[in-house]
């Protein structure tokens, strides 16, 4: 049995992963960026110190790194709980997973529609 047009979907099929990979890199990066502004937004600190410490980094492998300032006061146990990560993350989690799924059916879509 034959199927016209399989070498076409197959040959479509192969490039898949790679134009998924780039929408979703950019819904990563998206939703890093929103995750750090969310938290400079919720960290209780007035100075301002604190606030310029949260930075966001895009790795070569499409995550997106969020740090937000230096842990080792926390482990130490100089520094009490941030309360600012967590919220941040519960507000912007729904959103993250939704972009992300977006991306992916934004890449399935244009590679097989032109």
């Amino acid at each position: 049995m034959t199927v016209i047009g399989g070498d076409r979907v197959a040959k479509k099929l192969k490039d898949l992963p790679d134009r998924v990979k780039k929408y979703v890199d950019q819904a990563n990066k998206k939703s890093g960026d929103e995750l750090i502004s969310i938290a400079k937004v919720l960290i209780p600190n007035k100075s301002g110190e604190n606030r310029a410490q949260i930075k966001g980094t895009a790795l070569e492998s499409g995550a997106y790194l969020a740090d937000f300032g230096p842990k080792s006061k926390v482990i130490e146990g100089k520094n009490g709980p941030r309360p600012f990560v967590n919220p941040a993350l519960k507000v912007s989690r729904k959103r993250h997973r939704g972009r992300a799924k977006r991306a992916a059916s934004k890449a399935v879509k244009e590679l097989f529609n032109g």
